[in-house]
């Protein structure tokens, strides 16, 4: 398998090697990197550019994403170099250097080693100074063009013998040419110029690099605008019109790094007030990772055009500053060094990079005559550190810097997408009876910047945090939306400061977005939340209700402790036939307050003349475990009313086998009386509720179940009351039985219309033997009652 090389120190890298080595990268770790040309240069080189990020966590664009480029300039050879070095320590060191791995898993980079591609080139071949674009601005203009005009493949300075020239020999060093100053009688004095040769003809030394037009100012941008510097119009140059289209279409680009040279340090954007705090708390640990200093500068161009337009992080990378590195704390790059200074500049290359100043040495030149060649290796020790360990130093402290501005880059992150079970809906067509989950999610931006960057991309519609629900075909919503946009958030470093004392200002609420979702049904839940800024994040929850066929009977859930209890099951054959009640229980202390009570009947008065009398009811009864032959059960005295709601239920009488009392036969027979309600003893506390989630009620009854026992009798009641002769007048009622037990379930059909009907409800079935069916609605206490109106 392939391995990615070490970058050269020794030497600078050309265009076409700096394709073969991103080749030979993506060879070596497919996984992480691919390698794409994004355009081509003015004169037909391939723009090559990597995509660094570790794909089988996501894709790169579902990503926040990081820009990083090796310059504008034809001669910054060192940015290209550079980024080389960082895609090797990325790829090399996935998998072993924790703070890469994460990075990798959750960002994305884009690497552009060189877009000056023809000035780049061009500089290294011959050594000629070319400022971006290789484009003639000004044609047909004669003057001296910067080149090697002795073909040794540099290109440094010429100086001629002039009695009006403007510098002079140092008398520091020979090697060194300072100003001329106004008391300077006595020669030799020379004019310094670029090396190379005069086009158009004559000897004219005035000229210049061969194109001033400056790539990095061909960006829509305010300022003054000069087509020789600027182009004739903005983004009219292939190179700049690809980096634009490549933001445009990249939403999920949050920050560029770019190099540059002969600066003092790191640089960024003036930032808006709103932004000054953040950009500032950011730049100074910046500044504490690389050792460099920290500058803002308001000049019109790329940088401006990133931040301003497309709101993004921006921060210039200039490491390398010979000055510096020799000792010069106060250097200007507007400001030329003295003579002292240029002295110890000499002294320190002659220790540590021979090579770098070149002794002046006789030339005829072909157009100008006798002239002396040598000075300064522009190339290689202004602009661009001498290849060594010099070189070496640089690469890593840019890599650094890279990886700081990684880091403060938003992350979204989904900490809770959780599920509660609140019940069971309606069951269709003999199907389970599907669930209602209530689902609720919780995001977060765990990066140090927010959503939105800078405050300059607020304004976008499509920069806004998306999250989309995703159901399953068994699953359906029933409360909140599909796809909601929700708030930009912020970022765990506080985007305004209050007050000077840290622990009194900021409020992270804002960091945190939360929804809720109410789903009917089963299945997969799958959640999609989106930021272009801030990445992508896919989570799902599934629901583990286990199905169970539509011909079996269901096990209730256990009710909530508000809600009355289901009636006990019938006990097992091989119990005893008859088991007392267990003894009245008080209400739990937790169950909220119930329902006002129904009117209890009046209180029985003195015997009447003809009226039957009730017997005494027992205060409890045993419900036997299968039908057997009826027989009078023992009588007891009442029992005080207990705490709990009195339910009418009627007493249990002896009768006929299959025909007992209260029945439509009875009725008829006249022998059917009726007694007041004995209360209930109160319901035994519910069992808690499972771990699922609480159960707001049992489930309702599944069509096309077989029909019970219990269901089939009560069917033979209703036939044997419409059968009643027409001639057979209803047995008289007690005055004071104003209500009675009604229940919704059996249908009602009278053979009297002008008569009351009596409520098959009224029935005591407890006496029929038969054991209860839970899944009967019609037994499902409570009862409900029903006033009997005269006449209706």
């Amino acid at each position: 398998m392939p391995v990615v090389p070490a970058v050269a120190t020794d030497r600078y890298y050309v265009n076409h090697e700096i394709g073969d080595y991103l080749r030979i990268a993506e060879e070596a770790a497919p996984h992480l990197l691919r390698l794409y040309t994004i355009g081509t240069s003015y004169e037909g080189r391939p723009l090559f550019m990597v995509e660094i990020t570790n794909h089988a966590t996501g894709e790169g664009h579902e990503k926040p994403a990081l820009w990083i480029d090796g310059g504008w300039r034809g001669g910054q050879l060192l940015g290209s170099s550079a980024c080389l070095e960082l895609v090797r320590k990325l790829t090399d060191l996935y998998s072993r250097d924790p703070v890469i791995t994460d990075l990798l898993d959750h960002v994305t980079f884009y690497v552009c080693p060189r877009l000056a591609a023809d000035a780049g080139d061009l500089s290294l071949h011959t050594g000629e100074w070319c400022w971006s674009s290789t484009r003639p601005m000004a044609p047909g203009l004669a003057g001296l063009r910067p080149g090697d005009a002795n073909g040794d493949g540099r290109s440094l300075q010429m100086r001629q013998l002039d009695p009006l020239g403007p510098w002079k020999v140092s008398r520091r060093d020979a090697r060194l040419m300072v100003p001329r100053s106004p008391e300077d009688r006595q020669g030799p004095f020379y004019r310094l110029m670029p090396e190379g040769l005069c086009e158009g003809g004559g000897r004219s030394t005035h000229g210049g690099v061969r194109s001033r037009l400056d790539l990095e100012r061909n960006f829509p941008t305010s300022g003054e605008w000069d087509p020789q510097v600027c182009g004739p119009y903005p983004l009219s140059e292939p190179e700049t019109r690809v980096v634009a289209d490549f933001f445009r279409t990249h939403a999920n680009l949050g920050a560029v790094v770019s190099f540059g040279n002969l600066g003092s340090g790191l640089s960024m954007p003036e930032p808006s007030a709103a932004d000054a705090p953040l950009i500032t708390r950011l730049g100074r640990k910046l500044q504490e990772w690389t050792g460099l200093t920290l500058s803002h500068s308001s000049a019109p161009g790329y940088l401006q055009w990133a931040h301003q337009n497309q709101g993004l992080l921006v921060v210039r990378a200039e490491p390398w500053n010979l000055a510096r590195v020799v000792g010069v704390e106060r250097f200007d790059p507007e400001r030329p060094l003295d003579e002292p200074e240029q002295a110890g500049v000499i002294r320190w290359l002659d220790q540590n990079c021979p090579g770098a100043f070149y002794p002046w040495t006789a030339f005829d030149h072909p157009q100008l005559g006798p002239v002396e060649l040598g000075g300064w290796e522009w190339l290689y020790s202004w602009l661009n550190p001498p290849p060594g360990g010099l070189l070496q130093s640089e690469l890593e402290r840019f890599c650094k810097l890279v990886l700081g501005v990684a880091q403060s880059l938003p992350r979204l992150s989904v900490p809770e997408f959780v599920e509660e079970t609140l019940g069971w809906a309606e069951a269709h067509d003999g199907d389970d009876y599907p669930p209602l989950r209530k689902l609720r999610a919780v995001v977060e931006n765990r990066g140090f910047l927010p959503t939105w960057v800078c405050r300059g991309n607020q304004r976008e519609v499509h920069q806004q945090l998306e999250l989309q629900l995703i159901l399953d075909h068994s699953a359906s919503l029933v409360l909140g939306k599909e796809r909601i946009h929700g708030q930009q958030l912020l970022g765990v470093g506080l985007n305004e400061l209050d007050t000077p004392v840290p622990y009194t200002a900021g409020d992270l609420v804002e960091a945190r977005y939360e929804v809720e979702w109410l789903v009917q049904g089963s299945g997969r839940v799958q959640l999609d939340v989106r930021h272009p800024r801030a990445g992508v994040c896919h989570v799902h929850v599934s629901s583990d209700r286990a199905t169970q066929p539509s011909s079996e009977a269901m096990p209730a859930p256990p009710p909530p402790a508000y809600a009355a209890p289901l009636p006990p099951p019938p006990p097992p054959p091989s119990r005893p036939p008859a088991r007392p009640a267990p003894p009245p229980m008080a209400a739990p202390p937790q169950a909220p307050p119930q329902p006002p009570a129904a009117p209890a009947r009046p209180a029985a008065g003195p015997a009447r003349p003809g009226v039957p009398q009730l017997p005494s009811r027992p205060a409890a009864i045993a419900r036997p475990p299968a039908p057997a032959p009826p027989q009078a059960p023992p009588t007891a005295p009442p029992q005080p009313p207990p705490a709990a709601r009195p339910v009418p239920q009627p007493a249990p009488r002896s009768g006929p086998l299959g025909q007992p009392p209260g029945t439509a036969a009875a009725l008829a027979a006249g022998n059917a009386p009726t007694q007041p309600p004995v209360p209930l003893a109160a319901p035994t506390p519910p069992p808690a509720a499972p771990g699922g989630g609480r159960v707001l009620g049992s489930p309702p009854p599944k069509a096309g179940n077989p029909v019970s026992a219990f269901a089939a009798h009560a069917r033979e009641l209703i036939q044997a009351n419409q059968q009643r002769p027409a001639s057979q007048e209803p047995p008289a009622r007690s005055p004071g039985a104003d209500f009675e037990p009604f229940s919704p379930g059996l249908p009602m059909k009278s053979a009297f219309p002008s008569q009351p009907v009596e409520s098959p409800a009224s029935v005591d079935f407890d006496d029929m033997g038969l054991p209860p069916d839970p899944m009967d609605s019609r037994v499902l206490p409570p009862l409900l009652l029903r006033k009997r109106e005269k006449g209706k």
